[in-house]
């Protein structure tokens, strides 16, 4: 039983209090952090594909 209410509170952790409060406080932010966000996320992916395709062509 301790499992089971261990696992129901994770999982109600991470897919509903985790993304409510990252969403409740961007939308508390003005519009110029929006534009910062995305940029670095944008920036992450670019990394991350950058560094696949180097793999890729040492591979």
């Amino acid at each position: 039983m301790f499992v089971t209410n261990w696992i129901k509170a994770s999982a109600k952790f991470l897919l509903v209090d985790f993304p409510v409060n990252i969403l409740g406080d961007l939308f508390e932010q003005p519009l110029i952090m929006w534009a910062f966000i995305g940029w670095g996320w944008l920036s992450i992916w670019v990394i991350v594909f950058s560094m696949a395709d180097t793999i890729g062509q040492i591979v």
